[in-house]
């Protein structure tokens, strides 16, 4: 087979949603010759393709806990009046400290912080293959293949970061990985498809109305039960569909099971439609994200591993490069709830470098929902501004051993630790302040 040779880079970034956005930011900032490489022609993965428009969580316990370029993301987009920051001395539950930000003005963001910094663009063309040799060291990745208009284009790179949240890149050189595990009940947890919809001012009789079509339709069987969760129809105006069903029972992993997700999200929505125009409610619904947004597919093994345990308590890592925060939040399979557990007497978790490097292999990271850790650690360190911290994060890790010409593993933390602050990052719980 025909493979055409392309550049070669410093930094390679495999996904271009919010961790690797991030990632490759810093990457280039850090003078790295970097590429980032996206299947959608648009950046940005959940937030913007997927269509859930909430970044959470900057803050907590009534103080900043992440910031870096994810911060500056987000207020570069409120600045321009395209995002709303919460205010962190707010009171209520963990779901309010969400920055809310206009879609399409996210992704154009991106593009411009990613111009900026000198990173080239590979949109709407997906990692294929990635290229590897044995070493003594192990498992070296020598380049990445994707698939171009122009055919199968291989770009080199001296270092590897995998961001597609489902880990494919690692999947493709070789790196172990966990998928499920400690499920209650087997299953995957389940994803969520955006809808779009104005907000129409309607009367209480007809939301009503169409609330009792919603409970008479699950009751026979017309609507399933995780088409909305028992959320009424104000609700979801006022979430405007965003975050509303379960897609459940399916596995992003795995490319058919995948695909048949993707068929149960659209006839979710459907059913919704039909409902709606039943009970003579008129709130269109005109536009769906083009895919289910994923909660859960691998997470790559490394050399460190994060735990529930840990994540709750805050440990401190002694290789922390960044924080987290949010509540354990494991969305059970179908209409099962949701299993959470929130951090409430001021623990600030912390993810170690190790839990970022690829066990086996001398010169690849992950960073993102893909990072190493238990299923209940994973259901909370997922999230948007999280993954950003990890991905600008394990691009410093990438910058130190390019910059002093040594492997991932023999890049020194403090340099790491030192680069990741002069980007205004917080690197340890330490770093928080009031």
């Amino acid at each position: 087979m025909h493979i055409i040779d392309g550049k070669s880079y410093d930094l390679i970034v495999c996904g271009c949603g919010v961790a690797g956005f991030a990632a490759a930011v810093q990457g280039a900032r850090a003078g790295l010759k970097t590429a980032v490489i996206e299947r959608h022609g648009m950046p940005g993965g959940i937030l913007t393709v997927g269509g859930n428009n909430d970044i959470a969580q900057f803050f907590a316990h009534h103080r900043q806990v992440i910031r870096g370029i994810g911060w500056e993301y987000v207020t570069r987009l409120a600045e321009a009046g395209y995002a709303v920051i919460p205010d962190k001395m707010a009171d209520g539950p963990h779901w309010i400290y969400g920055v809310h930000v206009n879609i399409p003005a996210a992704a154009h963001l991106m593009d411009v912080m990613l111009t900026e910094a000198g990173a080239d663009l590979y949109y709407g063309q997906p990692v294929a293959a990635v290229d590897t040799e044995e070493t003594d060291a192990g498992i070296h990745v020598t380049g990445v293949v994707i698939a171009s208009k122009e055919g199968l284009r291989r770009l080199s790179a001296k270092v590897v970061i995998d961001c597609t949240g489902d880990g494919d890149a690692a999947v493709y050189a070789g790196a172990r990985f966990e998928c499920g595990g400690e499920s209650e009940d087997g299953f995957l947890q389940p994803g969520t498809i955006r809808f779009y919809i104005d907000k129409p001012d309607l009367p209480e009789e007809v939301c009503a109305g169409a609330d009792r079509i919603f409970a008479e339709y699950r009751n026979n069987g017309t609507m399933d039960p995780t088409d909305l969760r028992g959320l009424s129809l104000s609700y979801i105006m006022n979430a405007r569909g965003n975050n509303i069903g379960h897609v459940s029972g399916f596995n992003a992993a795995d490319s058919d099971s995948r695909t048949a997700s993707e068929v149960a999200g659209r006839a979710s929505v459907y059913r919704l439609m039909n409902a709606l125009q039943d009970a003579g409610a008129p709130v269109p619904i005109e536009a769906i994200a083009p895919e289910v947004a994923v909660r859960e597919s691998r997470r790559i093994l490394c050399d460190g591993y994060m735990t529930e345990e840990n994540y709750v308590s805050g440990y401190a890592y002694p290789d922390a490069v960044c924080t987290s925060f949010y509540p354990i939040d494991l969305h059970r399979h179908g209409d099962n709830g949701i299993r959470q557990t929130f951090l409430t007497d001021g623990q600030i978790p912390t993810v170690p470098l190790s839990a970022l490097i690829v066990k086996g292999i001398d010169n690849m990271l992950v960073a993102g929902r893909c990072a190493s850790g238990d299923r209940l650690a994973n259901s909370a360190y997922r999230v948007k501004a999280s993954c950003m911290a990890m991905g600008q994060a394990a691009a410093a890790c990438a910058a130190v051993a390019v910059r002093d010409r040594v492997s991932i593993r023999q890049a020194d933390l403090a340099r790491i630790r030192a680069l990741l602050r002069e980007h205004d990052a917080i690197v340890t719980a330490d770093d928080v302040t009031d």
